[in-house]
């Protein structure tokens, strides 16, 4: 399979995953990732990032999605793609502060808690990580991701 191929394939699977999910179509899980006032120079940036990240390069793909936080700082998905990109890398902590700067900008994110619970789990803080997993819960409370991570969590605090 020449490159084309290969990477076709990992967006559709990346697509049929988010779907399966249900992180499509799913207000109350994803609601408020972008705004009608972004600059596009910052899209721009991200998408390019994201293409890094799925790719696998996510020492570029941070590098991109710290030049598009710079264009808007209000960008709320290249905050996020940030953190996903750090917990890649193993830099849990860091992934911590930059979903708090995507709840900063809208705190109703579903998705955001639960991914940063995820990161807290990473770094052993199972406190925090299940306070995150409630809240997704309380936004989205047939979010099934989000379930399966709060009782793990709290099989870990037992």
């Amino acid at each position: 399979m020449d490159s084309k191929g290969l990477t076709l394939s990992v967006l559709i699977l990346l697509v049929v995953t988010v779907m399966i999910c249900g992180c499509i179509n799913n207000t109350s899980v994803t609601s408020g990732f972008t705004t009608s006032t972004l600059v596009p120079e910052a899209i721009k940036l991200h998408n390019t990032g994201f293409d890094e990240y799925v790719k696998g390069d996510y020492p570029k793909a941070l590098d991109y999605f710290n030049q598009s936080i710079a264009a808007d700082s209000n960008y709320t998905r290249a905050w996020i793609d940030k953190g996903n990109v750090l917990v890649r890398l193993n830099r849990s902590e860091e992934a911590v502060m930059a979903y708090d700067a995507a709840l900063a900008l809208d705190n109703g994110l579903a998705v955001v808690w639960n991914k940063r619970g995820e990161a807290l789990m990473m770094s052993k803080n199972y406190t925090a990580a299940r306070d995150s997993f409630a809240r997704a819960l309380e936004l989205a409370p047939d979010f099934a991701e989000a379930k399966k991570n709060r009782e793990a969590v709290l099989k870990k605090m037992e």
